[in-house]
């Protein structure tokens, strides 16, 4: 039996070449990879010896080769591919271990790998005969397999593993090559999804959930938080979480807190303090934060630990890290809630399925103060100004239409999902009660008619932000300016579905 062994990551070598050594395989070994067996004091062949050719064009061809790809790929079950191998003199390399040139590291002409996936493509397409192994993770399983063989399902498995492998190498390859990071959104796009996280359930408990990752990209967000507690997350405690940190990411670096509910933030404020802030965000809205997701971005202390036990339970506390003894103080107390600890991270694309495909976008950008317009003769105050741009911020996080209103750096009012803006300014104001008056309201999209705008100024909201762009923003800035309030128009509007 011959085992080829080609490794850019040595690690796990000194294990995996005794064993294979002990289980009867003669060693065929490349370039560094050779030198380190050598190293070890282990027998080998070199790729060179074995083909009669030196290593050429500074590396470029070495494995490519008949003398290699022959023994890889005959088909060991026809008599002709037996007797072709006998007449060449060569004989049946049963395993190949590969891993390729970390592209990633260093994105160049040189470290696009050809002869590595060329052996890695011709053994897992000869998986009834050939082992392929690409991870080192598998190497303490297949050695332990190999000395009374793997069977046939087994070198499937890994074949599927392999063909996935090389498909995300090429990838990352194509997106060096076609500027997909910078250049928005292609012709062509790659997307190579490997299950990180198997999910407590999806949406709903009938339906099976599980976490992906790109495998063409460092795994990083969601794949890599650290989750503490007892149950595992399900799908909707991670699309609810990863809502909140995006809002969170939003306001900056002030103490901040928000809680989101089915998608939609329901509790938002910054404060001096992180407890402050977490106190005025849940009296935002008591009753739709009940069993919430809340994302803060300071470390969990142990006095906010006992504020949150003092109200209604979250099922997921979202936070940069923990401090003493919290994690225990809320774990102990509550012992269904999850607490993950999130480093950051941003997405590149925003992708949904539809039948039959993919609708890919760009991330929603958003604006700052200095992009709203005043278009009514009352002039906000710089406090106003700041509600207005942290209204449009929670606005852009709510499901659409949305209307929010906040006061003094705290959402106190969020009417979402509705397929009427007056309804969306109806519930908003409904939520905020007597907070309303001089508060500061943003709609994420622009009024159709003035009976949205009507039922703020009723309320006693002084500021208004809105997207201009409706056929009656003549009209709808004349109702704001006979009321008194101040109208500002901001550049684009912030749809969410």
């Amino acid at each position: 039996m011959q085992a080829l062994i080609s490794l850019y990551d040595k690690t796990g070598l000194d294990a995996l070449a005794p064993a294979l050594v002990e289980a009867g395989y003669s060693l065929i070994a490349s370039g560094g990879t050779s030198d380190a067996l050598a190293e070890l004091g282990i027998a080998h062949t070199t790729v060179e010896d074995l083909t009669g050719f030196p290593s050429l064009f500074g590396g470029r061809v070495k494995t490519l080769h008949p003398a290699i790809h022959g023994p890889i790929l005959a088909d060991r079950t026809k008599v002709d591919h037996v007797e072709e191998l006998r007449a060449q003199g060569w004989s049946p390399i049963d395993l190949v271990v590969v891993n390729l040139y970390p592209f990633d590291a260093d994105p160049s002409i040189e470290l696009i790998d050809i002869g590595g996936p060329a052996l890695v493509r011709a053994a897992a397409k000869n998986f009834e005969s050939v082992t392929v192994v690409v991870d080192p993770g598998d190497y303490q399983r297949i050695s332990k397999g190999i000395a009374v063989g793997l069977s046939l399902d087994e070198r499937k498995a890994l074949a599927a593993k392999a063909f996935a492998y090389v498909s995300a190498y090429d990838s990352r390859v194509a997106r060096w090559l076609t500027g997909e990071e910078t250049s928005g959104l292609l012709p062509y796009t790659t997307l190579n999804l490997r299950r990180v996280r198997e999910l407590r359930y999806g949406e709903n408990p009938h339906q099976s959930g599980a976490l992906y990752v790109d495998d063409s990209e460092t795994p990083s967000g969601w794949a890599t938080a650290h989750w503490l507690g007892t149950e595992e997350p399900s799908y909707l405690n991670i699309f609810d979480a990863d809502g909140a940190q995006h809002l969170l990411d939003r306001l900056g670096d002030s103490p901040a807190c928000v809680i989101v509910k089915h998608g939609g933030p329901c509790g938002v404020a910054r404060r001096a303090n992180i407890q402050d802030a977490y106190v005025e965000a849940f009296d935002g809205d008591p009753l739709s934060a009940f069993g919430g997701v809340v994302a803060i971005n300071r470390p969990l202390t142990p006095e906010l630990a006992t504020l949150m036990l003092d109200r209604p339970k979250f099922d997921v506390l979202v936070a940069p890290g923990v401090v003493g003894p919290a994690e225990e103080t809320i774990l102990a107390k509550r012992r269904r809630s999850r607490i993950v600890l999130f480093e950051g991270a941003t997405a590149s694309r925003q992708i949904r399925s539809v039948a039959g495909g993919y609708l890919v976008q760009l991330p929603d950008d958003l604006e700052g103060i200095d992009g709203f317009r005043l278009v009514t003769s009352r002039t906000p105050s710089d406090g106003e100004l700041e509600d207005a741009w942290m209204a449009v911020a929670v606005a852009q996080a709510a499901a659409s239409n949305a209307v929010v209103i906040v006061k003094d750096q705290v959402a106190v009012g969020v009417g979402q999902g509705q397929p009427s803006r007056v309804d969306a300014s109806r519930i908003a104001v409904a939520k905020a009660g007597d907070r309303a008056s001089g508060g500061v309201g943003a709609s994420d999209a622009f009024f159709p008619f003035p009976d949205g705008l009507e039922t703020l100024i009723s309320a006693g909201v002084t500021t208004v932000v809105a997207p201009s762009g409706s056929v009656k923003d003549d009209e709808i800035a004349k109702v704001a300016e006979r009321a008194g309030i101040s109208l500002l128009f901001a550049p684009r509007r912030h749809f969410r579905h």
